[in-house]
């Protein structure tokens, strides 16, 4: 049996010269980026713009998701919790929280995490592998289409999940600029966040991207010898050294 690629790991660059190869008209990749990222569809064949022809083509070569849910834990106060599977039978959470006006996603970027902070379950577990932009992106999409559902919509996303999002550093950065695009799904950039632990030559890197979004650091002390106790990554970066990169972002 053919394994099918998942569609979103593609980067859009790679998607058109795929179309191209196919002899696909140039905005067919509007049109597809469009299904993907702006209207909640369950499958190729809701894409209903699309050539009959053509949506056999994308059902032959990939799938539409890369996860699927498998739990869901919801809290007194509306916070819930999603456990989704991953094509290779890995498990990643990501995490809805309701507060106000706003409906907070906290999204995963690994499984498991190297980062070994001390209070912290996922780095318990240790590292396992990092999650593709696609895998990313579909924990938003999926949460988003159970959201609307219910009436509501989703207006924040927090790279804080399950992983340290510059450890995994260009599926996060890719995954992020789909977020952020007006051809993908058009957060403004004062609605999304990523949280770091302080990894010191990704935040300065980070900085030179020119991406317009809030960073955030999870500090969990004030002074180098408990938070080193706390977080080992503060014995390679201190807090002086990861105070002054957050001030160059």
């Amino acid at each position: 049996m053919k394994t099918l690629r998942p569609i979103k790991d593609l980067y859009r660059e790679e998607l058109a010269q795929w179309l191209q190869e196919r002899g696909e008209p140039s905005y067919r990749l509007d049109q597809l980026e469009g299904w993907l990222y702006r209207h909640d569809v369950a499958s190729f064949h809701d894409m209903t713009n699309l050539p009959k022809t053509f949506r056999e083509v994308l059902l032959g070569e990939f799938c539409l998701f890369s996860l699927e849910e498998v739990a869901r834990e919801e809290a007194l106060d509306g916070t819930t919790k999603f456990l989704f599977s991953t094509l290779d039978g890995e498990r990643v959470e990501a995490v809805l929280i309701p507060d106000r006006d706003r409906l907070t996603l906290c999204v995963s970027t690994q499984v498991g995490c190297r980062m070994g902070c001390r209070f912290c379950l996922t780095g318990r577990q240790g590292f396992r592998r990092n999650l593709t932009r696609g895998e990313m992106l579909d924990q938003v999409l999926l949460v988003r289409r159970e959201v609307r559902d219910q009436g509501r919509e989703l207006t924040n996303v927090v790279f804080m999940g399950m992983g340290e999002p510059l450890d995994n550093y260009e599926e996060s950065l890719a995954a992020l600029r789909v977020l952020l695009s007006d051809k993908g799904l058009g957060f403004s950039h004062r609605k999304v966040t990523l949280s770091t632990v302080g990894l010191v030559p990704q935040v300065r890197r980070l900085a030179r991207e020119g991406l317009d979004l809030t960073l955030a650091l999870s500090l969990n002390a004030t002074d180098d010898e408990t938070r080193s106790l706390l977080m080992p990554i503060n014995r390679r970066y201190s807090l002086e050294e990861v105070v002054a990169a957050l001030r160059c972002y």
